[in-house]
């Protein structure tokens, strides 16, 4: 939701919904419309679009007047800004490669990292580019900044310790008349874009910014840049993980940058490290991804399905699940009969490089120490009515059987009905646990359930999780709410 606030009453006025987890919010420059980025799809996953949008809010009715759906696989968007002169607005986010075997990272084959320009006039995308250069990848764009005359448009690349400062009116100047589709031929000559081919690993459609930027490494030991802000010709860089603020000269961005040190040099706990790692795509050959590019909102999922050959062998589609409490929930083995892949079978096999067992160990001791957060279906902390009649129902639909309450989940595999053509080994999946599973949606191992209500029913034909075949349409809701209270 998004609230709206009187600030003289100290009232909310109303909550207007909106797709999913909106992080940012940006008014257009007349006040009429609201534009906020959703983080993640709010889709189906087992489906070939599958991308998270903006929605735009009339502020006069309150209520959202179109979604402004993002290129396909685009998540994890950050933030969101309208130019100074209020024509456009630009949204940082990454673009996944859902549809293609996580076999290589190169030219952003798992992930690109983008941003999206949105023609505020016509109220539709004007274009999105990648952030990228084709041998080196800058994960995780998060927060922008612009000058105020409009010119300088910079961004934050949260994973790679990096800022790119981007001339924006040439970036415009430059852009295609159309988006470049498969199998239509690139323009030459673009004096700001490079168009790669598909033969070298990545869609024609997303070109490199090479000619309208400077990309900029931040100092040695200022890690995390999040936030970002232009004072006069002096960009100011927050940093998330040091504590630190970087002050960059706009007229000579690569001359010595000032690095001002916030509560002087904290040495980080294990648990401390290892949220940075989970973070720093610094561990990642060329800088593509990082852990948290998959596993976004403190280790949660990216509302995608991947297919990881490395753990699963080819065409075995799994949606990304959420890493909360999997120390607790994981099995000893995966489907077909391996060993579960440890953390540094993963660094090695998603980010391509081998890492010390000290980065393995502080992420171990990171993924450990998250916890669940309190459902927002809880009314001041307990279950609402629906929910409590729910609870009982819980039992009586066999659901207790495999989510046993604590943990819920026998951490076993069980065939529940919901194998598909795209499941090449299996008909058996580990059963999920329903702790936090309010924010983990879609659901099943293919992510084709879109609610748990879907779950349940339209994705449970054979009734082989969950029996509601002697519930009636109020005890399915008072279920779901009680589900969705875990």
């Amino acid at each position: 939701n998004v609230s709206v606030i009187d600030l003289r009453k100290r009232r909310e006025v109303c909550h207007i919904p909106v797709q999913r987890e909106p992080v940012a919010a940006a008014l257009t420059r007349d006040g009429k419309f609201l534009l906020a980025a959703n983080h993640l799809p709010a889709v189906r996953a087992d489906q070939d679009n599958v991308a998270a949008v903006v929605s735009v809010i009339d502020t006069k009715q309150y209520k959202v007047v179109k979604e402004i759906k993002l290129p396909s696989g685009s998540g994890s968007l950050h933030d969101i800004s309208v130019s100074p002169d209020g024509k456009y607005a630009v949204v940082t986010h990454t673009v996944s490669s859902f549809n293609w075997s996580a076999t290589q990272i190169i030219f952003g084959w798992i992930h690109a990292n983008a941003l999206t320009i949105i023609d505020l006039e016509k109220m539709k995308i004007r274009y999105t580019v990648s952030l990228d250069e084709p041998d080196r990848g800058a994960a995780d764009p998060w927060g922008t900044a612009w000058s105020s005359d409009g010119k300088i448009l910079a961004v934050a690349h949260a994973g790679t310790h990096e800022v790119s400062i981007i001339d924006f009116p040439k970036l415009l100047a430059n852009l295609p008349d159309a988006a470049i589709g498969p199998g239509q031929r690139p323009p030459v000559n673009n004096p700001v874009l490079t168009f790669v081919s598909r033969n070298e690993g990545i869609d024609n459609v997303l070109p490199f910014l090479t000619g309208a930027r400077e990309r900029i490494k931040l100092p040695p030991g200022n890690l995390g840049p999040r936030a970002l802000a232009i004072v006069g010709r002096k960009l100011y860089v927050a940093n998330h993980y040091s504590d630190t603020i970087n002050v960059i000269n706009l007229d000579s961005p690569r001359s010595k940058i000032e690095t001002i040190d916030l509560c002087g040099k904290q040495p980080m706990d294990i648990v401390q490290k290892g949220d940075f790692y989970f973070h720093d795509a610094d561990i990642c050959f060329q800088g593509w991804q990082s852990c948290s590019s998959c596993h976004p909102g403190d280790a949660r999922s990216d509302g995608f399905d991947w297919d990881l050959p490395a753990e699963l062998g080819f065409g075995n589609p799994r949606h990304t699940k959420s890493l909360l409490l999997t120390y607790k929930t994981s099995g000893g083995s995966i489907p077909n009969g391996h060993p579960a892949p440890t953390i540094s079978d993963r660094i090695k096999f998603l980010l391509f490089t081998n890492q010390p067992p000290d980065v393995s160990a502080a992420i171990d001791a990171y993924l450990k120490s998250l916890k669940p957060v309190p459902s927002p279906y809880l009314i001041r902390g307990n279950l609402s009515d629906a929910a409590r009649r729910g609870e009982k129902l819980f039992q009586a639909a066999q659901c207790a059987s495999c989510h046993i309450p604590g943990l819920y989940t026998d951490s076993r595999l069980h065939d529940v009905g919901t194998r598909t053509s795209y499941d090449e080994t299996t008909g058996s999946f580990s059963t999920p646990t329903l702790v936090e599973v309010w924010r983990t949606a879609p659901y099943l191992h293919d992510g084709s359930a879109v609610t748990i209500r879907d779950v349940l029913t339209t994705r449970n034909p054979l009734g082989k999780h969950g029996d509601i075949s002697h519930l009636n349409d109020q005890q399915i809701h008072d279920l779901c709410q009680y589900v969705l209270s875990l």
